[in-house]
């Protein structure tokens, strides 16, 4: 008994001292600005265990929380560079204790600390944030964030996409205000580098979730640049002007510019962004609203399929013409600030050509060979308005309106001729589309939330309305001509003497009109059950309707429809409504670091349509679904960290898939729906882990995704054949319909190192991952899977030396293995790589060099194709006035004139290889200017500013360290 009562205890003895832990709080501040110092690093140790020691890092205005610390006396040395280390004991007795505020003095002298914790401070870690400190990363002085982000480990920047931990990222505030709207390629052009204090990546909830603390899994991956806080207050931006000569070219205009630029006016929380560009070089970087559909995925026709897998993509499709303005307006109003606004607006106008050629082979039924070759220009104008309108009427409610503005017209001219040879036969094919289209968006949004009194306790009422009216017109042209069995003879420049027996044209004139509508309403509740625990009860809502009828005119060469009554066969009019109903519970629960959320949800759409021809069709359908959505976010310690998401989701098929018209538009590729196609139904799981090592400046995050879909909508397709429609006989080389088929899966993985390299002052990031998808579709009626693999490497090594030398030196590779089940090729196997350098090196007399040469080969392994070039481009220069603010340069683009443009794509039964249009070799004379006015009196002398160098650099380190009465706050 006895030892009972002693082990008893001796338990409980344990307990109690193991529970003895409490938190010390701090705020760190600038000894003479009184500013808070956000990212100093703490090292705490017990007085008795020295060599037990913790990390700490402050955070916003030099908040710190030293958590888990138990009974006990400690030293603590409190670091940052630039400043002076303080070291303070003190003891710890209690569940919580201040030390008040603990100011640090600049210093100037310690340099090898300040290297030794730039290396700590390169990035760190909170919950599921990695912030990445822009010290720790050197840029030459006219870069733009984008030149940062490459060298970020985890992040990739490519052809305007920016991925983050795997992920696309889809918006980048800027002090957490959106900055341009969804359009993160313009925004990470239009703030300088060294306006930049860190860069954080995060998982930005939706707007719902943000309010009610309840994830509803409708959040996105997002960058938030942080800027110097003294540098909110000024004007900056980039202004360049271009003017090239191109001696080689036969088909574009010999002379080339380019110009443009960004200039952001900052005050505090009033900040006006204007951007402009003017080229015709094909340099694009403003996105735009595609509402007319003009952009989308490719349909049946020769150039691609639908399920379509591209792997060597290089997307170049033509060379453009352009002209774009844009503005971005952001401020806050009120006593409190209780009104916030960001606005935007965007003109985008080009006029792209393109010469393209293709060769597609099909694998089964038959083996056959498409040649084409096409020619093709496109204008293309679009204004886009939109803004963001926050009211927080009060502590316990906020107004959030989104109003948005959309206006697109499309004018494409495009032929298209080739021949399909073959086991199937021969065919001609011969088109021509000549269209006119356009249409506006409209679409408001508003979202009330309240907290009722209780913590956890809140209701958010939102609603959506959208408009849309589309107008278009079309001249067509195609052959209708059947396979022939005679080969035809070719000419030695490739002509036909015979061609006429290949060919029987037909032409439409088109007439599309249609407009449709939106209303979407919701309302979810949430309630606190515990301290740590909150339920929601949610319901949603939408309607959509939509009206469109497309009339068709078979004329003749000239396209005139005068006194031509519509072909029924070809014409479309339909009216449908969509009704969604969406209700479920949902479960919170948040503790210290963790947090899990797990919601369900019952679906209840109905579809209703009716199809207006001879025989009037009626469309009624309705589907019941149960989807359900788990977030778990498991921050292990400040180090490591885990993101899982496991959910569900449905795709309803749209009312032209289930409608049984045929779309002959086209006479050699038709089309048509199908009434008795169901939701496809998804299975999804994500994970993310990120580990950041402070103290060695390495990151490590690893992604996984899996998805499996049934009943998967996918393409039933038949070639070589002839279908009836009302009489016509229509002979076709492909003919598809879409079906719902089981069997779709996705797989990818994706894992990032970062890490420095301090011998050669310098930052080595390696990325890799695997990407595996089945396709299933059919084939003249047999099942095809088609299983693509990808197994990608990227490693960058980029410069970290100082703000004068700058160079990236990349590798990406890729090996792609495709397969059609009913192929008998087999395998389809090739792989790309690509080799790329980048330099830039600003010399003592202000001269400059700039290089970059990229060398890209694509290698057929299975059928031994080959295809490289190597792409150069160089130019020197000399930096103009006393704070070298301008720079003046000569150049050469595509110096060896080897640019090109290919892509290979693969889909249910073929492999295509296609080229487009590309800027070849021209010779240019640049003038760069950089804007730079910061401070209340707007001065250009950043000396006085405090962090920089009068050059105009940032000084991120130096001997001199800040000047006194400067800048001294967390400037890294």
């Amino acid at each position: 008994m006895k030892k009972a009562l002693l082990i008893l205890l001796l338990a409980c003895t344990a307990t109690v001292a193991a529970a003895q832990q409490g938190t010390v709080t701090a705020t760190l501040v600038d000894a003479d600005t009184e500013e808070g110092v956000a990212g100093a690093v703490v090292e705490v140790a017990p007085v008795k265990s020295p060599e037990k020691k913790k990390y700490f890092t402050s955070g916003y205005k030099g908040s710190l929380s030293m958590a888990g610390l138990a009974y006990g006396e400690y030293t603590a040395t409190f670091s940052f560079i630039g400043y002076r280390s303080e070291t303070r004991t003190f003891a710890v007795n209690g569940a919580k204790r201040t030390l008040g505020r603990i100011e640090l003095a600049p210093e100037a002298t310690q340099i090898v600390a300040v290297v030794k914790e730039a290396k700590a401070l390169r990035a760190s870690q909170k919950g599921d944030t990695v912030s990445y400190n822009a010290g720790a990363f050197k840029v030459t002085t006219d870069s733009d964030v984008e030149g940062l982000l490459k060298k970020m480990p985890g992040i990739s920047v490519s052809n305007g996409t920016v991925e983050a931990q795997g992920e696309e990222v889809k918006k980048v505030y800027v002090d957490g205000k959106e900055f341009f709207g969804e359009d993160v390629s313009t925004a990470i052009k239009s703030l300088p580098a060294e306006a930049v204090d860190r860069i954080e990546v995060y998982n930005k909830l939706s707007d719902n979730a943000e309010f009610s603390g309840m994830d509803d899994g409708e959040g996105y991956k997002a960058i938030n640049i942080v800027t110097h806080e003294n540098m909110r207050r000024g004007q900056f931006g980039k202004l360049y002007a271009m003017g090239g000569y191109d001696a080689d070219t036969r088909t574009e205009s010999r002379f080339k510019y380019n110009a443009g630029g960004n200039v952001n006016i900052f005050n505090g929380d009033s900040r006006l962004s204007v951007l402009a560009l003017f080229n015709n070089v094909n340099q694009q970087n403003f996105s735009f609203e595609d509402i007319l559909g003009v952009t989308g995925g490719t349909g049946g026709g020769p150039g691609g399929g639908r399920g379509a897998w591209q792997y060597m993509t290089r997307p170049q499709s033509g060379v453009a013409r352009v002209n774009a303005i844009g503005l971005n307006y952001s401020d806050t109003w009120g006593k409190r600030d209780q009104v916030t606004f960001q606005g935007s607006y965007f003109f985008n106008g080009t006029n792209t050509t393109n010469r393209s050629s293709l060769v597609k082979w099909y694998e089964y039924p038959a083996i056959d060979t498409l040649t084409t070759s096409g020619l093709s220009e496109t204008e293309n104008y679009n204004h886009r308005l939109n803004a963001r309108i926050e009211w927080k009427i009060s502590e316990n409610q906020n107004l959030m309106i989104r109003p948005n503005f959309s206006y697109q017209s499309n004018d494409p001219l495009s032929t298209t001729t080739g021949w399909q040879l073959g086991e199937s036969g021969y065919s001609y094919t011969n088109t021509l589309s000549d269209a006119s289209s356009g249409g506006y968006n409209a679409r408001l949004s508003a979202v009330y939330r309240a907290k009722l009194g209780k913590t956890g306790r809140t209701i958010t009422v939102d609603g959506s309305a959208r408009y849309r009216d589309l107008t278009g017109t079309s001249r067509t042209a195609s052959n209708t001509a059947p396979l022939s069995p005679v080969r035809p003879v070719f000419g030695p420049d490739g002509s036909v003497a015979d061609l006429d027996d290949y060919l029987l044209m037909r032409y439409l004139y088109n007439d599309t009109p249609s407009h449709n509508y939106t209303l979407k309403g919701n309302i979810t509740y949430t309630e606190p059950v515990s301290k740590f625990a909150q339920v929601s009860a949610q319901y949603r809502a939408s309607y959509e309707y939509q009206e469109r009828d497309k009339r068709s005119y078979i004329t003749g060469d000239d396209f005139d429809p005068t006194g031509i009554t519509p072909a029924p066969e070809l014409s479309n009019s339909y009216r449908s409504g969509y009704m969604i109903h969406r209700a479920g519970p949902g479960f919170r629960y948040a503790k210290e670091r963790n947090t899990l959320v797990a919601n369900v949800y019952y679906q209840h759409s109905s579809l209703d349509g009716q199809v207006e021809r001879a025989n009037s069709e009626k469309i009624s359908h309705g589907y019941d679904d149960i989807t359900y959505f788990l977030m778990g976010q498991f921050n292990i310690n400040r180090e490591n960290s885990i993101r899982l998401f496991v959910r569900s989701y449905t795709q309803n098929p749209s009312i032209t898939d289930l409608q049984s018209v045929y779309d002959v538009s086209d006479a050699q590729y038709i089309s048509s729906g199908n009434p008795e196609l169901n939701p496809s139904y998804s299975h999804n799981v994500m994970f993310h882990y990120i580990n950041s090592n402070l103290e060695k400046g390495r990151t490590f995050m690893w992604m996984f995704s899996l998805q499996n879909t049934s009943d998967y909508i996918t393409p039933d397709v038949a070639y070589n054949g002839s279908v009836q429609i009302d009489g016509t006989q229509y002979n076709y080389l492909q003919y598809s319909r879409p079906v719902n088929m089981d069997g779709y899966w996705s797989v990818r993985t994706h894992l990032s190192y970062g890490l420095p390299v301090s011998f050669i002052r310098s930052n080595f990031n390696v990325m890799g991952g695997v990407v595996y998808t089945r396709t299933p579709g059919r084939i003249d009626g047999r099942r095809n899977l088609t299983d693509n693999m990808g197994y990608d490497l990227r490693a960058v090594l980029g410069s970290n030396i100082s703000e004068n030398v700058d160079f990236t030196l990349a590798w990406n590779g890729t090996y792609n293995v495709a397969r059609n089940s009913l192929a008998a090729s087999g395998n389809n196997k090739y792989f790309n790589h690509t080799a790329e350098g980048n330099l830039k090196v600003v010399f003592g007399k202000g001269f400059t060099f700039t290089a970059s040469a990229a060398y890209a080969q694509y290698k057929g392994i299975t059928n031994d194709y080959d295809d490289s070039y190597l792409l150069c481009n160089a130019s020197i220069g000399k930096k103009l006035f006393r704070n070298r603010r301008g720079e003046i340069s000569i150049g050469v683009n595509d110096l060896f004139n080897q640019n090109t443009a290919f892509v290979r794509t693969t889909g249910s039964g073929w492999t295509q290889n296609a080229r487009n249009s590309v800027i070849g070799r021209y010779y240019m004379v640049t003038f760069t200017y950089n804007l730079r006015r910061f401070g209340k009196n707007a001065t250009t002398n950043l000396a006085e500013y405090g962090g920089m160098s009068e050059s105009g650099s940032q000084r991120r380190m130096g001997p001199g360290g800040p000047p006194p009465g400067g800048f001294h706050g967390p400037h890294f």
